[in-house]
């Protein structure tokens, strides 16, 4: 019994992993899985192996922080940290979220080191003015996904966009309107079907669109593979609108009570309005029949 208890514990040793000699391809599969303050802030910090990974320009070319993230405190300076991220990834970005502090500034140094950004999400950055914002879009003509919540939007915002995005594909609003009753504006819904026709995917959530807006976006995005138009609160789907969305869009996401059967909008004609003869959409609207 003795010489086996002396045999099991230097088995137990010998068998122990060296983590500094793992390949370095699946330490950044590990590494991968930190979030980009802790890369910074902890991992980098442990051995030169681990600093020589986290340095690696393949580390970097997903960017996700926020100013409620793990790792973050009041005492940090987060826009200074997001600066050191976009360096360490060396022109290799291609998508950054935000969430909570972006300004003119950080917007600006990021575009400038970032030609092959793809995706940009933005959300609750209430310090980057107009001028800043269209400055930063006209330098990020391969964007592909665009995403803003609870940052205002206009009509000039989107126009920019659509003028300078030529790839974009997926663009999504969040922002909830809660005031009773429900204002009713179409200028955003207008604005994206006039200025995004190759759009693959949109969520417009929380917008003031009523039935109106929804057609123009119909009609003037006619590659919408998804979309997302939950508490759109002036929408009425119980009729053939409803169905025509439902038909031609394959993830069609709304809120039931937009379909409620007491609603009081006649759409018996929609299909004929949404559709002038002749046009593209039409075409394949009638071959899907």
């Amino acid at each position: 019994m003795a010489s086996i208890s002396a045999v099991g514990p230097s088995s137990a040793m010998k068998e122990s992993p060296n983590w500094l000699l793992m390949p370095d391809e699946l330490m950044e599969n590990i590494f991968g899985r930190l979030n980009s303050v802790e890369k910074l802030r902890s991992a980098g910090q442990v051995c030169r192996t681990w600093r020589r990974i986290c340095k690696d320009p393949a580390m970097w070319k997903v960017i996700d922080i926020n100013k409620w993230q793990d790792g973050c405190d009041r005492n940090y300076k987060i826009e200074m940290l997001t600066k050191q991220a976009v360096d360490l990834s060396c022109g290799e970005l291609i998508d950054i979220s935000i969430g909570g502090f972006c300004t003119d500034d950080l917007l600006d140094y990021i575009v400038l080191r970032s030609r092959k950004l793809k995706r940009l999400d933005l959300w609750s950055c209430d310090h980057i003015a107009d001028s800043g914002f269209s400055w930063a879009i006209k330098r990020l003509s391969q964007l592909e996904e665009l995403e803003f919540s609870y940052i205002f939007i206009s009509v000039e915002d989107i126009e920019v966009i659509g003028q300078n995005c030529p790839q974009l594909k997926s663009f999504k609003v969040f922002d909830i309107i809660y005031t009773r009753p429900y204002a009713e504006c179409d200028d955003l819904a207008v604005a994206i079907a006039n200025n995004m026709p190759g759009l693959r995917h949109l969520q417009i959530y929380g917008d003031e669109m009523t039935n109106d807006g929804l057609k123009a976006i119909l009609n003037g995005c006619p590659h919408l593979q998804s979309l997302d138009v939950r508490e759109c609160h002036n929408l009425y789907l119980g009729g053939k609108l409803g169905k025509l969305c439902m038909k031609r869009i394959k993830d069609f996401k709304h809120n039931s009570t937009q379909t409620s059967d007491d609603d009081d909008y006649d759409d018996d004609d929609d299909e004929m309005h949404m559709y002038p003869s002749g046009s593209d959409v039409d075409e394949s609207f009638e071959a899907d029949d």
